[in-house]
C-alpha cells in the first residue's frame, strides 16, 4: 500500500515556523517511505481568510521544494460533498442540532442530543460520538494516548452555516486516500473524536503522528493568531529548511546555505529519522517571534 500524507495550511495569514514545521515533517515522512505528499488548503472559515492568501501559501510552499503529488484540494469548492456527509450523520442520528450558545457551554457540556431538536435558522451540528468510544489513540511518535476532551460533542456545522474544520478534514482525509496524518500536537485532543467521526462515516481510519510545536518564550503556540512572524520575512529559503530541520532533531551536519533547495531536501529525506523527533513542544529561535 502507497503511503499517503499530507499539509493542510489555513489561509489566515502566510506560513510562520510552525507551519512550516508541519509542512516539513509531513513531507520528510512521506518521501521516506516512497509516498505521495499532498496539499489541501482549509479555507471554510472564510471571514478568517484574507483573498490571495492561499496563492501566497502555494508560493511559499513552492520555494520551499514542497510540491503537491497531486491536485490540490480547495476546501471552499467541496462545500456539496460536506453537506451530503453531514445530512447522513443527521439521518443515522450521529449528528444532532445544538442551540447552545458559547456561554453556556463554557459552563457544561452540550446536551442538545437528549432533546432530538428540529433544524432551524442559527443552529448549529453536532457529532455524537459511536457507542464504544474511547477518548485514546496510538500516535506513531508518542505511543499510546489518553485525552481528556470535556465536550466530546464537537462541531460539524458552525451556527452561522460555515462547514467545520472537523468534518471537513476527516472526509477530505478519507476521500484522498491518506494513510497517515502529520500535523501539530496541538490537535491531539480531538483525534478520539475524529477517529470516530471516520468510523461513523464507515471510512477507514488512517494512523496519527503529531510533531511538536514551536513555541514562544512564553510557552503558548507560534500561531498566526499570536501573529508570529511571516518566516519569509525573516529567513532565506535554505535557513527556513535548516532551522526545522534543527527543530525536529533532524541531521543538518552536511548542510549549509549556500546548497539549493533540492539538495537540502534530498538529503534530508534520505537521513529522515522519526525517532530522532523530538516527542515535546520547544521554543523557537528567538528571531521567529
Amino acid at each position: 500500500m502507497t503511503y499517503i500524507g499530507r499539509f493542510a495550511p489555513s489561509p489566515s495569514g502566510r506560513l510562520h515556523f510552525g507551519s512550516v514545521v508541519a509542512a516539513v515533517g509531513s513531507y520528510l515522512r512521506a518521501k521516506s517511505q516512497d509516498g505521495k505528499w499532498l496539499i489541501r488548503i482549509e479555507d471554510l472559515d472564510t471571514p478568517r481568510c484574507p483573498i490571495g492568501t492561499a496563492e501566497i501559501i502555494l508560493q511559499e510552499l513552492d520555494a520551499l521544494g514542497l510540491k503537491s503529488d497531486g491536485e490540490i484540494l480547495i476546501q471552499s469548492q467541496r462545500k456539496k460533498i460536506y453537506e451530503k456527509a453531514l445530512n447522513t450523520l443527521l439521518d443515522e442520528k450521529q449528528a444532532f442540532f445544538c442551540t447552545c450558545t458559547r456561554a453556556e457551554l463554557s459552563q457544561r457540556p452540550c446536551s442538545c442530543y437528549l432533546e432530538a431538536k428540529s433544524k432551524f435558522p442559527h443552529a448549529s451540528v453536532r457529532f455524537k460520538p459511536l457507542n464504544g468510544y474511547e477518548p485514546s489513540f496510538h500516535d506513531e511518535l508518542k505511543g499510546d494516548i489518553k485525552v481528556n476532551l470535556p465536550d466530546k460533542f464537537i462541531t460539524l456545522k458552525r451556527s452561522d452555516g460555515i462547514i467545520a474544520y472537523n468534518l471537513a478534514c476527516v472526509i477530505d482525509d478519507a476521500l484522498c486516500h491518506v494513510t497517515e496524518i502529520v500535523r501539530g500536537s496541538d490537535l491531539i485532543d480531538v483525534t478520539p473524536i475524529q477517529i470516530s467521526l471516520f468510523n461513523a462515516l464507515h471510512y477507514k481510519v488512517p494512523s496519527f503522528l503529531h510533531l511538536p510545536l514551536a513555541l514562544e518564550q512564553n510557552g503558548s503556540k507560534l500561531s498566526k493568531q499570536n501573529h508570529a512572524k511571516a518566516i519569509f520575512d525573516v529567513l532565506t529559503v535554505q535557513e527556513i529548511l535548516i532551522a526545522v530541520l534543527q527543530f525536529l532533531g533532524q541531521n543538518t551536519n552536511q548542510l549549509n546555505k549556500s546548497m539549493d533547495v533540492n539538495s537540502i531536501l534530498s538529503f534530508a529525506v534520505e537521513n529522515f529519522r522519526l525517532d530522532k523527533i523530538p516527542a515535546a513542544s520547544s521554543v523557537a529561535p528567538d528571531n521567529l517571534f
